[in-house]
């Protein structure tokens, strides 16, 4: 009975083995109208075996029936396929991979984008400068403009107060009494003071 048990086992575990065992499989890639494709790259993940087609778009690799293929190529959609259904059918068809181009218009005269919007300005007559509605001159407006402008930095610069602060008051007291002290040095007096023994 033992001996018997032991046989079972034992064929159980090399029918197991045999059910593994790797075998040589051939296909062929095509595109959509049939015609081969070569170059295709082609992997098993599960050994990392890789293979190329060939110019007739045949390839050899070596599987199990439980594996898939991985097959891509630079002009195709990569794709998946496993290795039950390719015995069924050994051609893999791939499909193009299309790139969508925005139409690019080409012409002899090269103008940038301001010639062509100052060329449709044109076209509908409009004038985009702006009219004056005052009688000065170009100088005299300029001129106003600045005397605004300097306003505007004094009225800026005297408003900045930190909690009752003026940076600009500060500093002119602090000249001030620079000078102030400078002409006091100068009319000071020069003479030494006699010694009182000398008296």
């Amino acid at each position: 009975m033992k001996q018997f048990l032991l046989l079972i086992l034992i064929f159980s575990f090399l029918n197991s083995i045999a059910q593994e065992k790797e075998f040589l499989f051939q296909g062929q890639v095509v595109d959509a109208i049939q015609n081969p494709i070569s170059d295709a790259y082609l992997v098993n993940p599960r050994n990392s075996v890789k293979a190329v087609s060939r110019s007739n778009g045949v390839f050899d690799m070596w599987v199990l029936p439980a594996d898939s293929i991985i097959i891509s190529h630079i002009s195709f959609l990569r794709k998946t396929v496993t290795v039950y259904r390719l015995m069924l059918n050994p051609i893999i068809q791939l499909e193009t991979d299309t790139v969508n181009i925005r139409p690019v218009n080409v012409s002899a005269s090269q103008r940038t984008d301001y010639e062509k919007a100052m060329k449709n300005i044109e076209s509908i007559g409009f004038d985009f400068r702006p009219y004056s509605d005052d009688a000065y001159t170009e100088a005299e407006r300029m001129q106003s403009l600045m005397q605004k402008e300097d306003q505007v930095q004094r009225v800026a610069a005297s408003s900045v107060r930190l909690a009752g602060f003026s940076p600009s008051e500060e500093i002119n007291k602090i000249l001030a009494k620079h000078r102030k002290r400078k002409e006091a040095k100068q009319f000071s007096s020069t003479k030494e003071s006699v010694p009182e023994k000398e008296k």
